[in-house]
């Protein structure tokens, strides 16, 4: 049976958070040394650039940012701002004025950039949350990097697919965190010890979020169906393909478990379409070109878990 998997990269943030703060305090008790200090960032002087619309913050370790008054205005955090418990905005957008300058700007005493805006509103920033959102290009990658989102490994013929032990999964969350960071650096890793019978694919899945309803149910049988409505309920062999391009929002991780090996054929193959488009883009650019950008009809119609129809345009290579 297979289903499929909403995007876990909070879960992954979590667990570091937790596994990090666990690992922190083993070590220094094991060494027996101080706990390591944190980073923290203090101001030397902040000023309004006003012909640029800038405030310029020059911090003591060295170096300046640059933040825009309207992105400043459009950030401000206080309570009338910003739902500080769920972390979303209040101010609408016909409420900000896009050309607002500033009356006055400074450093308090307890090292926040305090500013004064022309309709007396004040906003009020905290050094750690100015310099995580400077817009340097080291910022930029440091804040990429903490969201996961740079690390990336493409593959090809000469790939070990990754193995973790599927009860360690279920039971640790140290094998989950890695379970989790290699599916995202690789996207493909082998879950190996599940127990040959239904309801292994639920298992895993509420270990880290929740199935997917679609027309074929939360998850379903793969094996060999008369008048079959898909390829994949019959005998034969499958070509490399991607899942359900007619669904207008794709799978993000589909799960696959082998509940009884054919006695005969049944082998796997994966092929990495990122490595692929890679390597057509060199080779191949005006292809790359079409395969990118002309959008293409995929359909699917049958009856499962539901009668459905679904038709989606898409491009080849998104």
């Amino acid at each position: 049976s297979s289903s499929y998997l909403l995007p876990w990269v909070n879960y992954c943030k979590r667990m570091l958070l937790k596994l990090g703060c666990e690992l922190h305090i083993r070590r220094h008790q094991t060494l027996g040394s101080a706990p390591m200090p944190v980073a923290s960032h203090s101001m030397r002087h902040v000023r309004a650039l006003d012909e640029e619309r800038l405030m310029e913050v020059e911090w003591e370790d060295g170096g300046q940012s640059l933040y825009p008054f309207t992105w400043l205005r459009d950030n401000c955090q206080c309570p009338h701002c910003t739902l500080r418990s769920a972390e979303a905005r209040l101010l609408l957008m016909a409420d900000l004025d896009i050309h607002t300058g500033m009356d006055s700007v400074e450093v308090t005493k307890d090292s926040k950039v305090s500013i004064v805006w022309p309709d007396q509103h004040m906003s009020v920033f905290d050094a750690e949350w100015l310099k995580k959102r400077c817009f340097s290009d080291a910022a930029r990658q440091a804040m990429q990097e903490e969201l996961f989102l740079n690390e990336r490994y493409y593959w090809d013929a000469t790939l070990r697919i990754p193995q973790v032990d599927f009860q360690e999964v279920l039971h640790d969350d140290g094998a989950a965190l890695a379970w989790l960071l290699a599916l995202r650096r690789v996207g493909i890793v082998h879950l190996k010890g599940a127990p040959a019978e239904q309801g292994q694919v639920a298992r895993l899945a509420e270990r880290i979020g929740y199935l997917r309803l679609t027309f074929y149910g939360h998850t379903w049988q793969v094996q060999d169906k008369s008048m079959a409505n898909n390829v994949a309920y019959t005998s034969g062999k499958l070509s490399l393909h991607t899942d359900y391009p007619a669904l207008h929002f794709a799978p993000g991780v589909q799960f696959l478990h082998c509940i009884n090996q054919a006695k005969e054929g049944g082998e796997s193959e994966v092929v990495d379409g990122f490595h692929m488009a890679e390597q057509l883009q060199r080779e191949d650019p005006e292809a790359f070109r079409t395969l990118t950008s002309l959008r293409v009809d995929f359909t699917d119609t049958g009856t499962d878990y539901c009668d459905f129809m679904l038709q989606s345009k898409n491009r080849i290579i998104e």
